[in-house]
């Protein structure tokens, strides 16, 4: 571990001069925006129904892998930063009702050019401040022309409700940047989480009783 913070110039600097360091992750968006996009295909065709709402794919943007770099004190290596940093490619996937979510892990699971990390499950077990969303870090494989490359990354799931919730937290933090978000405001992003997570509820009982019919 660095014994003191580097400064971000300097951190900036070294990533600049680090040739082909974000090709693999550039590789594996493609490779996981491929595979869902397949997924979503096959399940429309074969139940007409397809458990992905929508999907969005991102590289970590140079300057937040920075300043993630300098939070954790992570020693400036290529190594060190791919072994200490596991969402550099981040893909975000959302559903209409809270069992897709847990479907669409389960097929990750079962994938062999996928390889499950670790999970986060802040659905069954929400952030203090009213979060939720399934986070699980993986492996994806890349064939290239002389190798095989496993690329770690961070795919998120979540329901429509929670994606909605996620996005004004964001807004909120984004506008009090530095600062605390307003006690008040604060307590109502709790009541419109439990709200959220009441209408996610009952919309999996409406599937599960239309289903049995």
């Amino acid at each position: 571990m660095l014994k003191k913070k580097i400064k971000i110039e300097v951190i900036q600097k070294v990533l600049d001069n680090w040739t082909g360091f974000f090709l693999p992750y550039q590789m594996a968006l493609h490779e996981l925006e491929s595979d869902f996009k397949v997924i979503d295909l096959e399940w429309k065709t074969l139940h007409g129904y397809s458990p992905i709402e929508h999907m969005k794919t991102r590289l970590k943007k140079l300057r937040s892998l920075v300043e993630k770099i300098q939070r954790k004190e992570i020693p400036l290596t290529q190594e060190a930063v791919r072994n200490e940093i596991r969402d550099i490619l981040g893909v975000r996937i959302v559903t209409s009702f809270i069992d897709d979510v847990y479907m669409l892990k389960e097929h990750i699971e079962q994938r062999e050019d996928i390889r499950m990390i670790r999970v986060k499950d802040y659905i069954q077990d929400p952030k203090m401040s009213g979060y939720k969303s399934l986070h699980l870090i993986v492996e994806t494989q890349v064939i290239l022309s002389n190798e095989i490359i496993w690329v770690p990354a961070e795919i998120q799931i979540r329901t429509s409700a929670m994606d909605f919730w996620a996005s004004t937290e964001h807004k909120l933090n984004y506008k009090y940047q530095g600062e605390t978000i307003p006690e008040d405001a604060q307590k109502q992003l709790i009541e419109l989480a439990k709200a959220s997570s009441l209408m996610d509820k009952e919309m999996s009982r409406l599937r599960t009783k239309l289903l049995a019919n």
